[in-house]
C-alpha cells in the first residue's frame, strides 16, 4: 500500500517495508504481534494518513494492538506524518492507559 509522502511532489512510499523494517529492529516480541491487526492499521494510515487513530483492543492490548500502532506511527512519521493516537475501549481502562502511557515513553 503507497502513501503519498508529506512535503514532496507526489512521492509514494510502501508503507509495509517502513513497517517491518521498525519490527524487525525492535526484536522478538514485536515480531510475535498479530499481522491481520497490522495489516488494518497500515490500511488505515494509508487511508487517513493524518488522522490515524487506532483502536488497539482488538486482540492483546499490551502485546500486539500497542506495538502494532507503534509501528506504523513510526513509518507515518518517516512520511512526515504524526499519527493522533489510540483508542481503547474495553477491559481495565485506567491500568490499560498507565500501560501504554509508559510504552510511549519508552
Amino acid at each position: 500500500m503507497k502513501l503519498k509522502k508529506k512535503g514532496t511532489d507526489g512521492e509514494e512510499v510502501e508503507l509495509l517495508p517502513l513497517v517491518l523494517k521498525y519490527r524487525q529492529e525492535f526484536g522478538n516480541g514485536w515480531i510475535s504481534t498479530n499481522d491481520g491487526e497490522l495489516s488494518a492499521f497500515i490500511a488505515y494510515a494509508v487511508s487517513f494518513p493524518e488522522t490515524c487513530l487506532c483502536l488497539i483492543d482488538t486482540y492483546d492490548t499490551l502485546r500486539s494492538g500497542l506495538r502494532n500502532f507503534i509501528l506504523v506511527a513510526l513509518a507515518l512519521y518517516d512520511c512526515g506524518y504524526i499519527a493522533k493516537g489510540i483508542r481503547l475501549d474495553s477491559g481495565d481502562l485506567s491500568y490499560l492507559s498507565l500501560e501504554v502511557t509508559k510504552m510511549f515513553h519508552k
